[in-house]
């Protein structure tokens, strides 16, 4: 009798091992998800306990565990999927937290939202203006929780000109507690606009943070001059960006600062020189990857 054991076809063992890795893979998916309800199960805690206030996002407190994770990250997997994974679980607990309206001043244009959802998540909530003044107005209003604004420059209009209006305060106190993006090695494809977050909210540190100071200038202050007059009262100067009109008699600069800067700092108070005192207009984590101050 012949032996049909040969006929028997061979055992496929790169298939056996394909499958091992992909069923160990699930078993991680598992472990991941029934960590991820875990953490859904704190923050709803949390929420019942009052954890938050007012406006529910904590810009410095995100920017600070973000660092802290990619600090320890290691091997193949792209620290940019680190931080989309973790700015996808702060969007999810501030649903789970009642939700996030943000307004955004586009001017038409698609790169802010985009900026904006990324920083956000794509379920958030977001209300388009085409200028920052009808943006802060949801603010004012209470229609929406933050504003996404863009970057001042020495090109911008009266209109465009919105962290002049934060000089003067209101109700409520507007103040700037973010800078996006965060990701600030940016690759082709993905959205290039720079944008800073404003909110009824007085910013929280990160650990690595930088501040912007509103002064009120003479029209013929040189940029050199107010660098020199922040420096002597103590602060590490890094942009400034001077708005003089003609024929006005109070012109603006705005300054970025080493450092969260309070606002009631006692260095403003002492600085001689500027038409008033010096307004700290906010503060922001400094991007992950970034080389340097930019506006």
């Amino acid at each position: 009798m012949s032996d049909t054991s040969s006929l028997s076809p061979p055992h496929d063992t790169a298939s056996e091992a394909l499958a091992s890795l992909r069923a160990e893979i699930d078993a991680l998916d598992d472990r991941l998800h029934d960590l991820l309800m875990e953490r859904a199960l704190i923050i709803e805690r949390v929420a019942r306990d009052g954890g938050k206030t007012g406006v529910p996002i904590r810009p410095g407190r995100e920017a600070a565990m973000l660092r802290r994770l990619l600090a320890r990250h290691r091997g193949a997997l792209p620290p940019q999927t680190i931080l989309r994974i973790w700015r996808e679980l702060f969007s999810g607990a501030l649903m789970i937290e009642g939700g996030l309206t943000i307004a955004v001043a586009d001017g038409g244009q698609a790169e802010l939202p985009a900026v904006a959802r990324e920083h956000f998540g794509p379920l958030t909530a977001l209300r388009r203006h085409r200028t920052p003044s009808q943006a802060l107005a949801d603010l004012t209003n209470g229609a929406a929780h933050a504003a996404v604004l863009p970057l001042p420059s020495d090109e911008d209009d009266d209109q465009a000109a919105w962290w002049v209006g934060l000089m003067h305060g209101g109700v409520p106190r507007l103040a700037i507690v973010a800078k996006l993006p965060f990701w600030a090695r940016r690759t082709e494809g993905v959205p290039q606009a720079g944008a800073y977050v404003v909110a009824s909210l007085a910013p929280d540190p990160s650990g690595a943070d930088r501040s912007l100071i509103g002064i009120e200038i003479a029209p013929d202050m040189s940029t050199a001059r107010i660098a020199g007059q922040l420096t002597s009262a103590g602060f590490d100067v890094g942009s400034i960006l001077p708005r003089r009109a003609a024929k006005q008699e109070v012109g603006y600069a705005l300054a970025d600062v080493e450092g969260l800067v309070a606002r009631d700092d006692p260095r403003l108070s002492a600085i001689a020189g500027f038409m008033a005192t010096p307004v700290i207009l906010g503060s922001y984590a400094v991007p992950f990857g970034a080389t340097g101050p930019t506006r």
